[in-house]
């Protein structure tokens, strides 16, 4: 498993946000979400998140949305969005605000994007909020 101490602390005193209580990846998970997601890297703390999490704890900022949804949302991202939205970079939260935090899945970086702003992350030209999924867990469930 490869999650920052700060989720892992989360989610083992919220066993029942978990779908089991055993943290651990098989190469069986990380060929499904390379096959559905695209996400390539098996040590990426996305996989390790996404596996054991039902419902995420809130943490500090938008409340990050479940796997089912964030699958349900590439989907209509990809018809409705440019393009590269929805299979290279995954919505973690809804728009609420007028911003999102997308996932790349080909850096396994994060970005904060306000609505308009979609172009500018798929072309390069806006900056990573994060340079890792697992920096952003870090920081997003870093006790305040």
């Amino acid at each position: 498993m490869y999650l920052p101490i700060e989720a892992e602390r989360i989610l083992r005193d919220n066993p029942h946000l978990c779908f089991d209580d055993e943290f651990t990846v098989s190469k069986d998970d990380s060929n499904w979400f390379e096959e559905n997601l695209g996400v390539k890297d098996a040590s990426s703390s996305f996989i390790s998140f996404y596996k054991i999490v039902a419902f995420p704890p809130v943490g500090n900022g938008a409340e990050l949305l479940p796997l089912e949804t964030i699958m349900e949302m590439a989907e209509e991202d990809a018809e409705e969005l440019p393009q590269g939205i929805g299979s290279r970079f995954l919505r973690l939260t809804s728009f609420e605000g007028e911003s999102a935090y997308y996932y790349d899945v080909e850096s396994d970086k994060v970005y904060s994007v306000h609505f308009g702003e979609e172009l500018d992350m798929i072309n390069g030209s806006l900056s990573a909020f994060t340079g890792s999924f697992f920096d952003f867990l870090q920081g997003y469930y870093a006790q305040t």
